[in-house]
Parts: C-alpha cells; structure tokens; sequence
C-alpha cells in the first residue's frame, strides 16, 4: 500500500479513537455531548490534521475530512440512525472548519519544507 493509503487508514482509526475515548471516560453515548470533546477530542483532532498535512501536502482538506468522516461513521453504526441524522452531518461539517484551517497550515510548511533550498549564488573568475 501507497504511503498514503496508510495515512488515511490511521486518520480515521484515530478518529474513531478519539471520538471512543471521549465518550467513554465521559460516560455519554455520543462524544459530542461532553465538553471535553471540544476542549480535547477537537484541539486533538486538529493536530492530527496538521501533522498529516504536513507528512502528505497534497490535497490537505482530506486530512480534516477523514477523521470526522469516520466519527460520523462510527456514531451511525453504534448509535444509529435517528431523526436528527441530517443535523448531525451538518454538524461534523461545522466541527471541520478548525481542522481544515489547521491542515491548511501543516501542507503550507509541508511544500515548504519539500522545496529544495534555493543555492547560494557562486560566481566563478
């Protein structure tokens, strides 16, 4: 498998990773319904983005997409489908706008850092 690939597959396992934890040591059935989702499950979250940003610079919106993408999966197949399914996709689309921002940041430094550095200027007499 493409470097890539794997990446992706670990997005979303610590996404899923975090939105367990979180809702486990709250005692909630959904993450979102303690604060600490928010404090820490979210900052997490954006962290994992930039990192990811910053390993795999391409397409950086991916990195924010895919973890949320796999809570959201998560909480369909333990919680179900309720009436208010529609609010909570939504919802996830709200929770991306921080991660978007911070793998923003990751693949900035990420193609900078992949740039060659330019050589100094030789002059030969």
């Amino acid at each position: 498998m493409k470097r890539e690939h794997w990446l992706v597959v670990m997005a979303a396992a610590i996404g899923i990773l975090i939105w367990v934890v979180v809702s486990t040591v709250a005692s909630k059935s959904e993450a979102w319904d303690s604060p600490l989702y928010f404090v820490v499950g979210i900052p997490l979250l954006c962290v994992v983005a930039g990192v990811l940003a910053l390993i795999e610079p391409d397409h950086p919106w991916k990195w924010a997409v895919v973890p949320l993408a796999a809570q959201a999966v998560w909480m369909f197949i333990t919680q179900g489908f309720g009436n208010l399914a529609p609010i909570g996709v939504l919802f996830f689309g709200v929770l991306a706008i921080p991660l978007f921002i911070a793998a923003r940041i990751g693949a900035f430094f990420g193609t900078r850092r992949a740039k060659p550095a330019s050589k100094p200027c030789s002059l030969k007499f």
